[in-house]
C-alpha cells in the first residue's frame, strides 16, 4: 500500500493520486515498517512536441506517450530547451534529438511526476476519445485528448512527423483514437 504524504491515507499500490485528497503519490510503498520502493517503470512508446491550447505559460509541452499513460511535461523544442530540467536534468541542443529520445527511454515518468506537480498524468483508462486533425494548408494539425474528466486540445509542432504519429498513436491507444 502507498500511503499519501500529506493526508496520511493508505492507497492502492498502483494509485497516482491519492483518493482523499488528490495528492500526487510519491511511489513510496510502507510494509511492516519498511519503505520500498515501488515498480513505477514505464517504457516510452511516442513523443510528440505540442503546444498546449489552454493559454498556460510556457505553452511549450511534450506529450510522452508510455505503455501506461500519457504525460504532459514542460518543453520546447524551439528554444533548444527540449526536455526541461525536471527530465533530463540539463538542456539540450536543438539537434540533438538522438540524444533527447535515448534520455527520454530511461526516464522513470512517474518518478518525475512525484517530483514535478506541473506534470499531468492521463491514465489511458481515462481515455474516451482521441481525435488527430487534419494538417490543414498552413495550419500545423491538432490532437484532442477526451477524458472522463476534461479535455486537452494542443497543436502538433512537428508536422513533418505527423504521418508518423497517425500511425503510432492509433497503434497505442487502440480503437480510441480516430484520425480525420
Amino acid at each position: 500500500m502507498v500511503y499519501c504524504t500529506k493526508c496520511g491515507t493508505e492507497n492502492e499500490d498502483n494509485a497516482a493520486y491519492c483518493s482523499q485528497c488528490g495528492q500526487k503519490l510519491q511511489g513510496i510503498s510502507y510494509a511492516e515498517g519498511e519503505v520500498q520502493e515501488t515498480s513505477n517503470s514505464e517504457t516510452l512508446q511516442e513523443m510528440i512536441h505540442v503546444a498546449w491550447n489552454k493559454g498556460t505559460v510556457p505553452p511549450r509541452k511534450i506529450l510522452c506517450f508510455t505503455d501506461k499513460n500519457i504525460y504532459i511535461l514542460e518543453g520546447s523544442f524551439l528554444i533548444g530547451i527540449g526536455w526541461g530540467v525536471g527530465l533530463i536534468g540539463h538542456a539540450i541542443e536543438k539537434k540533438d534529438t538522438s540524444d533527447k529520445e535515448k534520455r527520454a527511454q530511461e526516464t522513470n515518468f512517474q518518478e518525475l511526476a512525484a517530483k514535478d506537480p506541473d506534470v499531468v498524468i492521463i491514465p489511458y483508462n481515462e481515455i474516451i476519445n482521441v481525435v488527430m486533425g487534419k494538417k490543414r494548408m498552413l495550419l500545423n494539425p491538432s490532437i484532442t485528448i477526451e477524458t472522463t474528466s476534461t479535455d486537452y486540445k494542443f497543436t502538433v509542432m512537428e508536422g513533418k512527423k505527423y504521418k508518423q504519429y497517425q500511425k503510432s498513436i492509433p497503434a497505442i491507444l487502440g480503437d480510441k483514437v480516430n484520425v480525420e
